[in-house]
């Protein structure tokens, strides 16, 4: 028996008589495929398995394991599922063919065979198996990555959940999202965003195979969009299945590089494993997504284990996020406003606008939760529609009543790179008839680090429209000064991490002191968020800071409260008056 080339293709031939078996390799051979002959079933079995094979001709009589186990082996691998495999044999009786097919047989030859006809055969089952093939391939892999999609994926699973039983094996399945896609679809193009998911599959299955572990246990498939499911058989599932998911985290640390650009997937990693986690491939596929859900929500992605009680918060989350949607198009949301203050005459000199909603049954939800909820369900462009509509409203009330004052919103990222704010802005600051001067738009430190032209592009739009821009939380991302001398914004809010201990902590006054400094050379106004002591408050006037705000100074206040607060008098609070608010609202 020779080794056939590596790229010729294969033929697995097996037949206990030797005559048989040249006569076979010939009439393979005539039709251009290279050969492995055996005598034997059991010696046929482990080399197609080793071997990219193109057809599989066995004796249905061989001692050991004849031609009718082999077929049956071969089957119950998915890559042979359409791999085509004649059975040769002296029975003629329909018992004898019945078993054949049932085994999985593609065709059924009997001896004494015609060998001059034989070729011809052979080449008419492989042309209709390079048909079969690319109908499976239409109907059971992704054309874009060529790997096994949602539907094949679920076929293959079961059967290792059912193969694993017997082995004493486990089953899990790894749910890997790939946040990002879509921003890059919409940035550059449906034909880069391909090209680039193309890269971030080849690496998600680069990095599972790097484990070893064999073709037959190992599947990786996209389930649709950037959604990714590995699935691995093996007696420790679980542990197996944690370092796999770890490993896909850490392998998207490092960009996908194409056309001179650098591209970041940050993934979210569910797992959940058969049988402690579900009874069936469908349950455990849906509590990986489950978990994977959880890792997301976590806000910095990474790998999330299934537990039980993560499907009661998914149950929870889906209903707070129906509830949020009627909430949002019923108009239940709600505004307060956070007075800002000039340190140098205390003065209120605006307010940040924030939304808050009770709903019916959960009472007040936290605006970290909502947000999170609309973020992910892409409801916060209707939302952050909502909030600009109800601040040009309250603008119109305020300067129906004599006053004039500006009112921060906050825009979120998605809102920035997939929404329209400034067109937003201008058209329900035109139905309220208010001037859009009096928006101010806080955008994230992060958000404008990514220098992308849809953000550039907005910011110019709103500076046209006369918007002032703040950037907020800083010094909290990856703070980019090239970015803020090429497009400065009108003001930057100190994060109230920084300003929590800013008289105790010599780390957060440096850091503060270079904020000041770096205002102070670009001309900026700065505004410290969180001041809820005297101290902080004394520290930041000493220092030359130009606005603040927090508890100490007021609470976030209804419009109603805003007013009789601070509209009632044109006086400027004094420090003591401070004190006494401080001491009313219990700080």
């Amino acid at each position: 028996m020779n080794t056939p080339p590596s790229a010729s293709p294969l033929a697995i031939i097996a037949d206990d008589e030797d005559s048989g078996r040249l006569l076979l390799e010939a009439s393979v051979a005539e039709i251009g495929l290279s050969s492995l002959a055996f005598d034997n079933g059991a010696d046929a079995l482990t080399a197609a398995l080793g071997h990219d094979v193109k057809i599989v001709l066995l004796d249905v009589d061989m001692p050991g394991m004849d031609g009718y186990a082999v077929c049956r082996r071969l089957r119950e691998q998915p890559r042979f599922a359409l791999t085509p495999i004649v059975m040769v044999t002296n029975h003629e009786d329909s018992d004898a063919i019945a078993q054949a097919f049932a085994a999985g047989a593609t065709d059924f030859i009997s001896k004494p065979v015609n060998w001059a006809l034989l070729p011809r055969r052979l080449e008419y089952i492989l042309r209709n198996a390079a048909a079969a093939e690319h109908i499976e391939r239409l109907a059971y892999f992704d054309t874009l990555t060529g790997l096994p999609n949602r539907q094949r994926c679920m076929k293959i699973a079961e059967r290792m959940c059912v193969d694993s039983q017997s082995a004493l094996q486990g089953v899990a399945v790894i749910c890997v999202d790939l946040n990002g896609l879509k921003r890059i679809n919409d940035t550059f193009g449906h034909s880069m965003g391909d090209a680039v998911l193309q890269s971030f599959a080849a690496r998600v299955v680069a990095t599972a195979q790097q484990f070893n572990v064999e073709p037959e246990r190992l599947l990786v498939a996209r389930f649709g969009g950037d959604e990714f499911m590995i699935v691995v058989r093996d007696v420790a599932a679980r542990e197996l299945a944690t370092q796999i998911a770890k490993a896909c985290c850490e392998a998207f640390k490092q960009p996908i590089t194409h056309d001179a650009l650098e591209f970041y997937a940050a993934p979210s990693v569910g797992l959940a494993v058969f049988p402690d986690d579900g009874a069936d491939a469908a349950t455990i596929f849906k509590y990986a997504d489950t978990a994977m859900y959880q890792a997301r929500a976590s806000g910095n992605g990474g790998v999330a284990t299934y537990t039980p009680a993560m499907s009661s918060r998914l149950r929870t989350w889906l209903e707070l996020e129906a509830r949020l949607r009627r909430a949002v198009h019923n108009e239940l949301l709600t505004l307060v406003f956070q007075p800002k203050f000039r340190l140098s005459d205390n003065k209120l000199v605006g307010v940040e606008a924030l939304l808050r909603w009770c709903d019916a049954d959960y009472g007040d939800i936290p605006p970290t939760r909502f947000v999170e909820i609309a973020e992910d369900s892409g409801l916060i462009l209707d939302m952050s529609s909502w909030m600009v509509r109800a601040v040009c409203r309250q603008l119109r009330k305020w300067l129906d009543r004599g006053i004039c004052i500006p009112v921060a919103i906050n825009c979120s990222g998605k809102e920035l790179l997939h929404g329209d704010p400034a067109r937003t802005i201008e058209t329900e600051a035109a139905a309220a008839n208010v001037p859009t001067a009096l928006i101010e738009v806080e955008l994230t430190e992060s958000l404008l680090i990514k220098d992308s032209v849809t953000v550039q592009n907005t910011l110019k739009r709103l500076r046209q429209l006369g918007c002032r821009i703040a950037l907020d939380d800083f010094g909290t991302g990856y703070s980019s000064l090239a970015y803020i001398t090429r497009f400065p914004p009108d003001r930057i809010k100190i994060d109230k991490a920084f300003v929590r201990d800013i008289d105790r902590s010599n780390g957060d006054a440096a850091v503060a002191n270079a904020v000041l400094s770096l205002a102070q050379s670009l001309n900026l106004i700065v505004t410290a968020e969180g001041v809820e002591r005297h101290g902080q408050l004394h520290w930041l006037r000493a220092r030359g800071c130009h606005e603040v705000q927090g508890f100490l100074l007021s609470r976030p206040l209804s419009a109603a409260n805003l007013e009789a607060q601070f509209f009632a008098t044109s006086k400027p609070m004094e420090d003591d008056q401070l004190t006494d608010r401080t001491d009313r609202i219990g700080l």
